[in-house]
């Protein structure tokens, strides 16, 4: 999940600076970009599924050892994120963007699901599919994100940790969301990956 918010934000320098490297990560350079919006609906568009594809691959690594439809399963990370920016980009462009932190949160909260969902479908066995995971993952997500804003908000250690570059941030952010999912739902993952390879 690192990987994935990495290439991500990295995809958006790119759009942003091009090959100007010194300018990536910078926060003065960021904000002083012209055209931000329009390069941040480019860089969504583009780069979530782009990071759903870094993250589905790296997940295929992860469960070599068991009979994964690989194409499928890495497409479920580009396909998951498109969907829930088709759903939310069409409201808000009647309603207005969503404030604060909302958006992005629902956005890879929802591409992250949507990936998953995706993948849930592609383990069905004899009708008997990965549901199970399917909620563990959305839980672990749930939880992960709670505790990261709790540690953000609550210690001044971990905050001062956070703060110390945008990379730092996100990759911390990436693991410990990540690690957390897995670990709530990995051994239900295991049960049907299991019952795929009998």
């Amino acid at each position: 999940m690192s990987l994935g918010f990495l290439t991500f934000l990295n995809f958006l320098f790119y759009l942003a600076f091009g090959t100007d490297f010194d300018n990536y990560w910078s926060q003065e350079a960021t904000e002083s970009i012209d055209n931000a919006e329009q390069l941040l609906r480019i860089g969504l568009a583009v780069g979530l599924p782009l990071a759903g594809a870094v993250f589905a691959t790296a997940q295929t690594l992860a469960l070599r050892n068991f009979s994964v439809r690989y194409w499928q399963w890495i497409l479920a990370g580009p396909v998951g994120f498109l969907v829930p920016l088709l759903i939310i980009w069409p409201l808000t462009s009647i309603w207005g963007d969503i404030p604060g932190p909302v958006e992005p949160l629902t956005i890879v909260g929802g591409g992250l699901m949507g990936t998953a969902a995706i993948q849930s479908w592609t383990v069905r066995k004899g009708g008997k599919g990965a549901f199970k995971w399917l909620v563990l993952w959305g839980v672990g997500l749930l939880l992960g994100m709670l505790v990261y804003v709790g540690s953000y908000t609550l210690s001044d250690s971990v905050s001062t940790l956070y703060s110390t570059s945008w990379a730092t941030e996100v990759g911390v952010i990436g693991f410990l969301v990540g690690s957390i999912a897995a670990a709530t739902s990995g051994h239900a993952l295991y049960q049907s990956l299991s019952r795929e390879t009998d």
